[in-house]
């Protein structure tokens, strides 16, 4: 797509639009859309993951939140940039991923600092990123598939046992609103533009799963806010008992 005017426009959608000034196209209205869209989710993914980073430093916790689920969702994110990368796809279609991977990263470091985490697993935990990072690199062509199709189940592995834990707690914890929601939202954007622009099956099918996932954990926070609020009330003058003493 290098061809691309202003990075929005073929040469041909260019010339409908501008040239014949025929904006009923319906083609080129679905291409443009999708490469804005594209571009406005690469944009909003820097502040994706900044409401739940900022809760957790504010809050100086991870109460209520599934580790297995932080480490899950950066093996997600790094397959699919390591997917879309190899197979050359345009970045407008997945650049939000290397964003999102590495605000992941962070999380997972912060999820290390305030549950005091030893040092070996933290080493241990850094040294399989980077290992399957390098295996997933090095796939043969021919293999590349097994990347976005592992992906689906390990993207729900990620978010179930959160869903799993909020029931069972019966609040939400520091989960942030607004991360949930832009999640949620940027995962019906991607079903688009991965329909428009690239058709891979697999990712698009990993982009429903994700809407369904997403969509649930956004119910539970609008469901459990009170619970939540008192929730973690109760555990800040827990907290606040324990520095005075």
């Amino acid at each position: 797509m290098s061809d691309l005017v202003f990075g929005l426009f073929t040469p041909k959608c260019f010339d409908v639009y501008f040239n014949q000034h025929d904006f009923l196209h319906v083609a080129c209205f679905k291409a443009v859309l999708s490469k804005a869209l594209g571009y406005a989710i690469i944009l909003g993914s820097f502040i994706l993951k900044l409401p739940q980073i900022l809760k957790i430093i504010a809050a100086k916790s991870v109460a209520g939140l599934s580790p297995s689920g932080f480490y899950l969702e950066v093996l997600v994110f790094q397959a699919s940039v390591v997917y879309n990368f190899l197979r050359g796809y345009p970045i407008s279609t997945w650049g939000e991923n290397a964003v999102i991977l590495v605000q992941n990263c962070i999380l997972v470091f912060l999820l290390w600092i305030y549950s005091d985490t030893p040092r070996t697993q933290q080493l241990v935990g850094v040294l399989g990123f980077v290992g399957i990072g390098a295996i997933m690199l090095n796939l043969p062509s021919e293999h590349l598939w097994i990347l976005p199709s592992a992906s689906i189940p390990a993207s729900i592995m990620s978010r179930i046992p959160q869903v799993i834990s909020n029931f069972k707690q019966g609040h939400t914890g520091q989960l942030a609103f607004v991360t949930l929601f832009l999640n949620l939202g940027g995962s019906a954007a991607r079903l688009f533009t991965s329909l428009q622009e690239t058709g891979d099956q697999v990712q698009m099918l990993g982009f429903l799963i994700s809407v369904a996932l997403n969509g649930m954990l956004v119910s539970q926070v609008l469901f459990y806010w009170r619970a939540t609020d008192a929730a973690m009330a109760k555990e800040q003058a827990t907290h606040d008992k324990k520095k005075k003493a």
